[in-house]
């Protein structure tokens, strides 16, 4: 069936076998997106169509697209239903994403809280590394805020696969790619790309989320120095690494990325624990200050604080015991040495635990191999 009409469109209603078109949800220069509906199982796919010749480098494209998205069982990437050929398309089905494109959603919840922008980075680049450890490996190429959906849920889906370069050392890598403003420099230039380049785009993508300045409009030096001038040491560090001019001074890939916003959350959330713990601490003693003040309060007044409290709950055999004289302030100093001790045991084991995990996410094989190529 032809299904092209006028300028590369189609109109509402025409059917791909069984999938009715809807209406357009998008388009690039990979092609458009349209919500269809399957007439069989009433539910919406999304449908991806490329015209033009039957050897066109658009319809090619769109063929190998289909071919990978077909290999991937990741839940955050869009399942591939099927692919329709016609005289003059190629249409790629996929699963449709429900949700905002992560575009959206940072307008609507700016000025993002550090953690919170820190959590939501750790799902993008998440994401992100799955792609890089796949075999072969996967170079994005195009990471900005449109091309990931958040769901309902709160999770991350990747929408578009049609930039991916797959493979190593791949000449496709010439084709210029990717959006200015988030893209690598040496995504310019024509030459091979690795995947650092993604990691250069995680990293303007993460200044825009702690930010709200867009690079790709309003240019990466505009926000770059507004996110240095106000995220933290750490944070600052890691954007730094990620945006540097040079390939080789980046995070190698985005597990790495990854490796290191985990260590920087437990290192908040231990200071977290240790806040709320010194809180406790401080109230303990507060407490304890006021309880030594009013039994000297009411000592000086003729009132033995003892019998008060004792009259006071009617518990006469037990209260005896603990508000013996003296009995107070031990409670006291017990209390504050037990805390004391629970936080250096929690320190210690949450260093140890972090550890492993470092050393468990690792790939050794794969950080001795790049090594042994520099």
């Amino acid at each position: 069936m032809n299904v092209q009409k006028g300028e590369n469109s189609v109109d509402k209603n025409i059917c791909i076998g069984k999938f009715r078109i809807i209406r357009k949800i998008a388009e690039g220069g990979e092609g458009i997106v349209y919500l269809a509906e399957d007439d069989k199982l009433h539910q919406f796919n999304a449908v991806k169509f490329a015209f033009g010749d039957n050897d066109c480098r658009e319809r090619c494209a769109l063929r190998k697209e289909a071919a990978r998205l077909a290999a991937f069982s990741d839940r955050r990437l869009p399942y591939l239903v099927d692919l329709a050929e016609g005289l003059d398309y190629t249409a790629e089905i996929m699963e449709y994403v429900e949700g905002e494109t992560l575009g959206e959603y940072l307008k609507e919840k700016f000025p993002l809280k550090s953690d919170d922008a820190l959590g939501l980075m750790l799902k993008v680049s998440d994401l992100i590394a799955y792609l890089h450890e796949s075999r072969p490996q996967v170079i994005y190429r195009d990471i900005k805020p449109d091309n990931f959906i958040v769901t309902r849920d709160g999770s991350i889906r990747l929408i578009d696969m049609g930039t991916a370069l797959f493979g190593y050392g791949s000449l496709e890598a010439e084709n210029m790619s990717g959006t200015p403003g988030y893209a690598a420099p040496e995504q310019f230039r024509k030459k091979n790309i690795g995947r650092e380049a993604d990691v250069y785009a995680l990293g303007m993508l993460y200044a825009y989320m702690l930010t709200g300045i867009d690079p790709a409009r309003e240019g990466k030096e505009k926000c770059l120095n507004a996110c240095m001038a106000a995220a933290d040491r750490e944070i600052r560090k890691i954007i730094k690494k990620c945006t540097e001019e040079v390939p080789e001074e980046r995070f190698s890939n985005a597990r790495e990325l990854t490796d290191n916003i985990i260590i920087i959350m437990n290192k908040r959330s231990r200071l977290r624990f240790t806040a709320a713990m010194g809180s406790l601490l401080s109230n303990v003693l507060i407490w304890g200050s006021i309880a030594d003040m009013l039994a000297a309060g009411l000592k000086a007044g003729g009132i033995n604080i003892y019998s008060f409290l004792k009259c006071a709950v009617n518990t006469y055999g037990t209260l005896e015991h603990i508000y013996s004289q003296n009995v107070l302030e031990y409670h006291i100093f017990a209390a504050s040495f037990i805390v004391l001790v629970t936080l250096l045991i929690k320190n210690a084991l949450t260093d140890a635990f972090c550890k492993r995990e470092f050393i468990i996410s690792c790939d050794w094989n794969e950080l001795y191999t790049e090594k042994g190529k520099l």
